[in-house]
């Protein structure tokens, strides 16, 4: 269950900030949609990175969180996968 509430958070916090960014003018997407993939390359590349760094022994044992890294790495593909879904209402 805590892999559905992260990786929705995720994904709603992602578009709040791409949001937020284009009221206040910082940013003006030119297409949502590629936007919209570009970030959910960035989260495709957290999981990578995650499911790297935690398979690494010694950061494994040091971790003590209720989380896996598999977990974590399944969020962020599911992000990506949400984010890539979403992208295609848009033109």
């Amino acid at each position: 269950m805590h892999v559905i509430r992260w990786s929705v958070a995720l994904v709603m916090i992602t578009g709040a900030l791409m949001l937020l960014a284009a009221v206040t003018g910082l940013y003006v997407p030119d297409s949502w949609q590629y936007s919209l993939r570009m970030a959910g390359g960035v989260f495709f590349l957290f999981a990578l990175i995650s499911s790297g760094v935690m398979s690494i022994p010694s950061v494994h044992r040091q971790s003590q969180s209720g989380i896996t890294r598999e977990d974590w790495a399944f969020v962020f593909i599911i992000c990506t996968i949400l984010l890539f879904g979403i992208s295609l209402f848009f033109k």
